[in-house]
């Protein structure tokens, strides 16, 4: 296993390729990721931010349909760098008022996640796959969920314009809204 100076100089050079070639890249380099986010993020806060840039990039329902278990590994990846990017942010830690529980399921493409806020903790978790008894089940298009996920899709104005689907009440999404606002606003910027 490279180190992880080398592993951020692999995944930087594997973002800068054009979207069909970053799409063959990037299941290897995701398997090269897996249980060195943390390590990651804190040494090179940009690259997570970066990754999920370009995540954006890719049409995303595609993609899923041909690579599942590689979708699941992104959804991991990302909702790593969620629960970092909380444990950092006691703003974002105060903000969590009572403890939810999410799911977000595509509605083109089998793609599904979880998240989770805890309210005594000010903690965030998520990852791949469906929780059981959510708070809120949020359906919708694979890349307006990715969007929606990593903080590029504003939840309220997504909800507005009917870009995706919710069931739950308002006010628990109103709270999810107010957090995951506060952890786009932690993402770095390049």
């Amino acid at each position: 296993m490279a180190d992880t100076a080398e592993l951020a100089e692999r995944v930087e050079r594997v973002l800068e390729l054009p979207t069909d070639e970053l799409t063959a890249e990037l299941p290897d380099v995701l398997d090269e990721l897996e249980g060195q986010v943390d390590v990651l993020a804190l040494e090179n806060p940009l690259l997570l931010a970066d990754v999920i840039d370009r995540v954006g990039d890719v049409d995303v329902a595609a993609f899923a349909a041909e690579n599942p278990d590689t979708v699941d590994q992104f959804q991991e990846l990302q909702w790593q760098g969620v629960e970092l990017l909380a444990q950092f942010s006691p703003d974002v830690q105060q903000s969590i008022e009572a403890d939810t529980t999410v799911n977000f399921e595509a509605t083109d493409a089998p793609m599904a996640s979880h998240l989770e806020l805890d309210a005594e903790t000010g903690s965030v978790s998520g990852g791949a796959g469906l929780a059981t008894d959510p708070d809120l089940e949020i359906r919708g298009p694979a890349n307006t969920l990715t969007a929606l996920t990593t903080g590029q899709l504003d939840p309220v104005s997504g909800y507005e314009g009917d870009q995706f689907e919710m069931d739950g009440s308002e006010a628990t999404g109103d709270q999810l809204a107010t957090t995951m606002g506060k952890l786009a606003e932690k993402l770095p910027s390049n």
